[in-house]
């Protein structure tokens, strides 16, 4: 039997894969380019990537990094049952607490993104408001097309409740096979003020699942203050969380939005904390 098509028969499918080929495109919200009708359908939705970075989760950092000459500007709202609500899980756990975090970041290579973010919070009906500060570097170490991939950060912050400057150090590293995604973090913190712990411990776990190219689904689990497992610690003692996250990666990485909620799962940690991005490309 003869698999081969005709010349006719290609000139009558070409429209049909343009049109499926695009449809496939804007239900993964990526713009089609001008000549998508060259390339196979598979081809045409994982069509190159307005910028290389990605991001998944809402408490984890993924390895990825923007694409040399991208800016990367976000929004993150934090809602939880203590303060602050920018860190992984709220250390102050006796008050309600909102935060707004402005960021950006650059990619000045591929892999090298220097980064700044600015936080404003307030700790329940009536109370002062207070500003943290965080500026650091990204440096990511693998190829970005690799199923294996890693990434280092680091720099110094300025925690406005307490009016003291600190240092801090993220790892991170991730592994896809096709539709899932894993990761991890490490997350080391040191605050210079008195009365607080030497060393701050945070890990991070994450699971995602690709549904559609503009949809993941996944969950998130949080270990902050490691260091206190079974005492309290100037910190008040470890605290864990686990929950879901849903992340939406709109027009070829343009726009990503992520959503997550976290829940405690001991005593000294916060009931619940809810986390909201929005990152745009540019």
């Amino acid at each position: 039997m003869n698999f081969n098509r005709s010349a006719s028969t290609r000139a009558v499918l070409q429209p049909w894969r343009w049109a499926l080929a695009t449809a496939l495109s804007l239900v993964a919200g990526l713009a089609p380019a001008a000549d998508v009708s060259e390339l196979p359908v598979a081809e045409a939705v994982l069509e190159a990537r307005v910028t290389a970075e990605q991001r998944p989760f809402a408490f984890l950092a993924d390895p990825s990094t923007p694409s040399a000459g991208v800016f990367a500007a976000g929004y993150t709202f934090g809602l939880g049952s203590g303060v602050s609500a920018e860190r992984p899980i709220p250390v102050v756990m006796q008050k309600q607490g909102l935060s707004h975090t402005a960021s950006l970041g650059y990619g000045v290579t591929g892999w090298f993104e220097p980064m700044a973010s600015v936080s404003v919070n307030t700790n329940g009906p009536g109370s002062a408001v207070t500003g943290n500060g965080l500026l650091g570097v990204k440096f990511q170490l693998t190829n970005p097309e690799s199923p294996w991939r890693a990434a280092v950060l680091g720099g110094a912050l300025w925690e406005g409740e307490s009016g003291s400057a600190g240092a801090w150090l993220r790892a991170t590293g991730s592994v896809s096979a096709g539709p899932v995604l894993l990761e991890a973090n490490a997350y080391l913190e040191h605050v210079f003020a008195p009365g607080r712990d030497a060393v701050d411990y945070v890990a991070m776990l994450g699971a995602s699942y690709r549904i559609v190219p503009a949809l993941r689904v996944g969950a998130e689990l949080v270990g902050q203050d490691l260091e206190e497992i079974g005492d309290r610690g100037a910190e008040g003692g470890a605290r864990l969380g686990v929950g879901p996250d849903v992340a939406i990666d709109l027009y070829r990485g343009r726009v990503q939005i992520v959503v997550a909620a976290l829940f405690g799962l001991n005593a000294a940690s916060p009931t619940a904390i809810v986390r909201a991005g929005l990152t745009g490309s540019f």
